[in-house]
């Protein structure tokens, strides 16, 4: 009987394998993987590859979050251009949108970083913008010891996505 019940659960995982093989790479993202993975992961990573492979290489990687045991996508993300967001859309359709402004909450506390951080070394830190993101001039863009030091006294206020840095000389 267990040679039987091994053999069995042997070809089950086999047959899964085999039709895992024979699919397109990117159907684990649709619908059918949320049964199979609750916390979401794989259908994010296969966002992010296909976003990444589509022209937008610097699309970040998912985030998990321990308090709601999900993932997610970092807080922001960069401009999309319109092949990727065609090519990458089935996958996700809220992954290839503009980025939206974040949550009021969300928005509050990343003000309260940008307090921190010129309370802690560098003055003139910005507020983040209405999708959460600092946008530096060069000279904040560079990593410095003043920079790391007021980031690392403020860590309690950087979200589980990290800190989202943007050139402000860029449009």
């Amino acid at each position: 009987m267990r040679t039987w019940l091994a053999m069995a659960a042997a070809c089950a995982a086999l047959g899964m394998s085999a039709a895992a093989c024979g699919s397109p790479a990117h159907t684990a993202a649709g619908p059918a993987a949320s049964t199979h993975d609750p916390s979401g992961r794989a259908r994010f990573e296969a966002v992010v590859q296909c976003l990444r492979a589509h022209g937008v290489p610097d699309f970040p990687d998912p985030v998990y979050d321990p308090s709601d045991g999900r993932w997610h996508y970092a807080d922001y993300r960069p401009d999309i251009p319109q092949s990727a967001q065609q090519a990458c859309q089935r996958l996700d359709p809220a992954a290839v949108a503009a980025s939206p402004p974040v949550p009021q909450a969300q928005f509050q506390a990343l003000v309260r970083l940008a307090e921190c951080i010129r309370q802690h070394g560098e003055p003139a830190w910005p507020d983040p913008n209405p999708q959460g993101q600092f946008r530096l001039s060069p000279p904040l863009l560079d990593k410095s010891a003043a920079k790391e030091s007021a980031v690392n006294a403020c860590q309690r206020y950087i979200p589980s996505g990290g800190i989202d840095e943007v050139d402000a000389t860029t449009p």
